[in-house]
């Protein structure tokens, strides 16, 4: 059976399984190749400046379909229905004031969602499983499935850059670059102050990650994800947490292999405040706004020093036998020696042991197991029982100067900021 054939059946076996419940009943064109998709709950007009964004993107050589998830739930009160009604009129009035010839804009009303999964990831799951079936009718399983947020307008060469990245037939996911505002006038000073420290803290994590040793070291931002639709299936769908399931659902995704970034253009999610969710951007930043918890600070150092220790020696615990495992573990650091001796690892060690029959697939489930989630658990504990949190500036900084990089004109968390954004770009 051809590789493409077996795609097709797999593409086909995930939507038996998870039928979309809303639909477009307009058929795709056969030669769309991306299908953004963008959850829209009372957004506004700022949907419409990431629209127009969008409308002013250099033409891709295949076409582009954009589907917009109005979506309510069955909680809500009339006049959020009302609201929501009211955005689908103004899309189609958008639309009708003219489209590039390669856009399509579609928005798909799915109304009186379960209040018990209603967020932003079943919003995403049901385009992301619309658009997936779309590619299915024109029988392309590598067709490209883009994320992005209703408040998050993107650069002039968006799609041209996605595009080129993904002609290559190795690449089958990705994170684009993002950038967060940190100056304007559309919010309080105290907003872009709370953002810079954010933003900051996110790529101080992904480059201590990084310098680690942790092969997966990605940023998880649900407005930046794209992937092929037969890594969707793959992966088994988006989550449908009302909170993070960007980053559990890349948690599936980036172990597939051929996952990257685009670093040739950007992202610009808002910084706004929210109390939709309990933890992200928008959680971070109305936290900070009320004072319960203030960015600035993040984790020390010296817990990625101890993982860098670890990850360097995981390839000698493929022939280790149980009974040695607490004798070895005097080579790593106290906390993480601690950790390890206080949770389940060592029975894991076994079971990773029993299903590997080289040290390249031992090393590939190690990290399977002590995989992102494994390593927060690891950083609370190191925090709880051992180590303070540090101020991010300090944190960054001393991070990014192990890299060779010359910090000494750096002086504020700005400034640092945009080195980081520097280094990520190369």
């Amino acid at each position: 059976m051809p590789t493409s054939e077996k795609s097709i059946k797999l593409l086909d076996h995930y939507l038996t399984k998870h039928q979309p419940r809303f639909r477009i009943e307009h058929p795709p064109s056969e030669d769309v190749g991306v299908i953004v998709v963008i959850p829209a709950y009372r957004e506004g007009e700022l949907l419409f400046q990431t629209l127009s964004s969008l409308l002013k993107c250099d033409a891709p050589e295949s076409s582009v379909e954009v589907i917009i998830v109005l979506n309510s739930s069955e909680a809500d009160n009339p006049a959020v229905i009302k609201e929501q009604e009211s955005s689908r009129k103004n899309i189609t009035n958008f639309i009708e004031q003219g489209l590039p010839p390669w856009l399509t804009i579609y928005a798909l009303e799915a109304y009186n969602l379960r209040k018990k999964h209603f967020g932003a990831g079943l919003a995403r799951k049901t385009g992301l499983d619309e658009a997936t079936r779309r590619f299915l009718k024109i029988e392309d399983p590598e067709g490209i499935l883009v994320c992005l947020d209703a408040d998050s307008p993107v650069a002039s060469n968006y799609f041209t850059a996605i595009e080129k990245w993904f002609s290559n037939t190795d690449h089958q996911g990705a994170i684009v670059h993002f950038e967060h505002p940190t100056e304007g006038k559309a919010f309080a000073p105290q907003i872009y102050e709370a953002i810079v420290l954010y933003e900051l803290h996110l790529r101080y994590y992904r480059l201590a990650l990084q310098q680690a040793g942790f092969p997966y070291s990605f940023h998880t931002m649900g407005s930046c994800m794209a992937f092929r639709a037969i890594k969707y299936v793959q992966s088994g769908g988006m989550s449908k947490k009302q909170a993070g399931e960007d980053f559990y659902f890349l948690q599936k995704l980036i172990p597939l292999g051929g996952f990257g970034e685009i670093k040739n253009t950007t992202v610009f999610p808002s910084p706004r405040p929210s109390y939709r969710v309990i933890f992200g951007t928008g959680a971070s930043i109305q936290q900070h706004v009320d004072g319960t918890r203030k960015q600035g600070n993040t984790y020390n150092p010296k817990a990625f020093e101890d993982m860098k220790g670890f990850f360097s020696r995981a390839e000698e615990l493929s022939d280790l036998s149980p009974e040695n495992f607490e004798e070895w573990t005097y080579q790593l650091t106290g906390p993480l020696r601690s950790f390890l001796l206080n949770t389940d690892f060592k029975e894991e060690l076994l079971n990773i042991q029993q299903n590997s029959n080289s040290k390249k697939t031992f090393v590939k489930r190690f990290f399977g197991v002590f995989n992102a989630f494994r390593v927060i658990k690891y950083l609370n504990y190191a925090h709880d029982h051992f180590y303070s949190r540090t101020s991010v500036f300090d944190a960054a900084i001393t991070e990014l100067g192990k890299t060779g990089e010359d910090t000494s004109d750096i002086i504020d968390e700005n400034e640092l900021l945009m080195k980081y954004r520097e280094v990520e770009r190369r």
